[in-house]
């Protein structure tokens, strides 16, 4: 695949093993490992088995040409980049893995994945947005965010899911849909903590774009009034 001149992309391993050439030079890359790749290159995708996927996330309109940047996960864990959250409200308690922040260097791209400490979890908890748009918006400090999700459930036979709340910040009650096993959700326009039910264990990759190149600082956001003091 061919990215564009202003095109920069992530490129994380959900399971399996792959390996990624760019520009001749491959890498090997296993399950939760991230390769960054810049401006305009040309990029291959090989996987091992059947049971290997990659998922690559782009942004647009960048203009700072930076190097191809390998990040494995086992290099994040234990580090300050691996943040455990949800000491408050035990059932919120996660890890969340910064795999693509200060420690790469890009136009708009934020990327890590974020697991929970058990099943029946909520997680991005508490309820926050990030968005541009409404009395709330950011405005050009703002990141569009996408999750992706995979569940489990421990009860045999069963169709895992969780419920995703899709309330924006000036609607009184929140708003919740149902996210299925490998599914993705635009989280931008309104709060975004996830529900699961009891028996369901959960994870998933986020990938945030700022919306002002360079200004990637995944910190600013607005809490839902409330909930200031949940983190």
């Amino acid at each position: 695949m061919q990215l564009g001149d202003t095109e920069e992309a992530v490129f994380y391993v959900n399971r399996g093993q792959a390996r990624l050439t760019v520009d001749g030079q491959t890498y090997t890359l296993g399950k939760g490992d991230v390769l960054y790749v810049g401006l305009g290159r040309r990029v291959v995708v090989e996987v091992d088995g059947p049971l290997a996927d990659v998922s690559e996330f782009r942004a647009i309109e960048c203009h700072t040409e930076y190097p191809v940047q390998l990040v494995r996960h086992r290099d994040i864990e234990g580090t300050e980049l691996a943040a455990d959250l949800g000491r408050k409200r035990p059932m919120t308690r996660r890890t969340v893995y910064k795999l693509v922040d200060q420690n790469v260097q890009a136009c708009r791209l934020l990327f890590g994945d974020t697991y929970l400490a058990q099943p029946g979890g909520v997680g991005s908890y508490p309820p926050h947005f990030h968005g541009p748009d409404g009395p709330f918006g950011l405005g050009d400090r703002a990141k569009e965010e996408i999750y992706h999700f995979r569940c489990e459930s421990e009860i045999p036979g069963d169709t895992p899911f969780v419920l995703q709340n899709c309330a924006r910040p000036e609607d009184p009650v929140s708003t919740y849909v149902h996210i299925f096993d490998e599914q993705a959700i635009n989280v931008t326009p309104g709060y975004h903590d996830t529900i699961a039910p009891p028996p369901v264990h959960f994870m998933f990759t986020w990938c945030l774009g700022a919306y002002t190149e360079g200004h990637r600082d995944w910190s600013e956001i607005y809490n839902r009034p409330g909930y200031e003091d949940e983190w």
